[in-house]
């Protein structure tokens, strides 16, 4: 099929802004290699500078993509690409034994990441009526009930290895093989034609026989980018907040993702100023479901690799966060399951997240997700008819072309 053609608007400076977000990504980079002869301050800084870049690249690049590459191709290589640096800190956790710290950045960025899916079209569409725009209201493709369905599959397999108090590589191999499912599932929104300004429109504007290494360019040296800072970022970040005397877990649950997750709503921001809103909710939900596959399920092969046995322990406090992660996860997917976000579900989300955030206490945690829980029973009952097309979408026999 051929893509949608692109209505396209290339400013003058488009490489020049190209360059400055290269420019800050090399920054980044530099800093890392620095970082031992500096302070952690001034390294988190720089650093973060470096990460803000690379997102920028990868934003024009997702912008730009589907006009010339599969649109789910696009999708799910942006959505890894951004959700590297969450991974390498998990493996890294569980690989060195970290067993204490190795859900935090998984369970905060996935709630984060979940939030703003539910949340964040619903904001730019009131902030675009506050100007006086026209905003109308968003709905989703049916595409995406592929996301949905993995992340109601994973959400609900997580509740064994929650009461288990254990991950093992039986548990490993399952969430593994439903990310290879879901990547082999992915589609783009072509119903979305792709409306690209600045830079992505620069990129368009190149001879046919450029656009595609451009593009591909670009998702390539931003995702290395973002690969090689991420780390380093969360441990200068890390080593500023301890001197402050955070808590290690809260402050890589909470303030770690805030940054990691820079890309993702950059990529994010910039679809949806572009007039492409599904695809900005398309990555936001594509990125948690690369956490609850490929970054939980990679968690006890590292720990083995690292010298741990088949089965990682979870304690008290990881099954707790866990838990709350998957009531977070159900209540999304109920949310959505009309495929159209209603207001009171993105106000009661962002509710429940703002308040966990200021009062991360453990029943803070256990009132959130029983209500959420509650919520989303409620609506997956009432709209159980509508459960058996998300799982069918993820999990039917294809039909053979004619």
């Amino acid at each position: 099929m051929t893509p949608p053609q692109p209505r396209s608007v290339a400013g003058t400076g488009w490489r020049r802004d190209v360059l400055v977000a290269a420019g800050c990504a090399g920054i980044g980079v530099v800093v890392h290699l620095a970082s031992p002869f500096l302070p952690a301050q001034l390294a988190m800084v720089g650093l973060g500078i470096g990460l803000i870049g690379a997102a920028f690249m990868l934003a024009w690049a997702a912008d730009a993509g589907e006009a010339v590459f599969s649109g789910g191709l696009v999708l799910a290589a942006v959505a890894l690409a951004t959700v590297l640096p969450e991974f390498i800190i998990e493996v890294r956790f569980a690989f060195i034994q970290a067993t204490e710290l190795v859900t935090a950045n998984l369970t905060g960025a996935t709630r984060l990441l979940l939030t703003g899916a539910l949340a964040l079209p619903l904001i730019v569409a009131l902030l675009a009526r506050r100007r006086g725009q026209s905003a109308p209201p968003l709905m989703l493709p049916a595409d995406r009930r592929l996301e949905l369905a993995i992340l109601l599959v994973t959400s609900i397999f997580a509740i064994s290895i929650t009461i288990r108090g254990s991950l093992t590589i039986f548990d490993g191999l399952i969430l593994l093989g439903l990310y290879v499912l879901y990547t082999k599932r992915v589609q783009g929104t072509p119903h979305e034609e792709p409306a690209v300004v600045g830079v992505a429109a620069g990129l368009l504007s190149l001879p046919s026989r450029y656009r595609r290494p451009a593009i591909a360019a670009l998702v390539v040296i931003g995702g290395a980018a973002v690969v090689t800072i991420a780390n380093p970022f969360a441990d200068a970040l890390l080593e500023t907040g301890t001197a402050l005397g955070i808590d290690p877990y809260l402050l890589i649950q909470s303030v770690v993702p805030l940054a990691t997750e820079a890309p993702e709503f950059v990529v994010v921001a910039v679809l949806v100023a572009n007039h492409r809103p599904a695809q900005g909710m398309a990555l936001l939900l594509a990125a948690p479901v690369s956490q609850w596959t490929l970054g939980m399920g990679s968690l006890p092969f590292a720990y083995l690799a690292g010298g741990g046995g088949v089965s990682m322990p979870l304690a008290p406090r990881e099954q707790l966060e866990l838990g709350f992660t998957i009531s977070v996860t159900l209540f999304v997917v109920a949310a959505l399951a009309t495929l159209r976000p209603e207001r009171v579900d993105a106000l009661l989300i962002a509710g429940v997240f703002v308040v966990q955030i200021i009062y991360p206490t453990p029943f803070v945690r256990f009132a959130g997700a029983f209500v959420l829980v509650v919520f989303a029973s409620d609506l997956l009952f009432t709209r159980r008819r509508l459960v058996r097309p998300l799982l069918r979408t993820a999990f039917r026999r294809r039909s053979a072309p004619a």
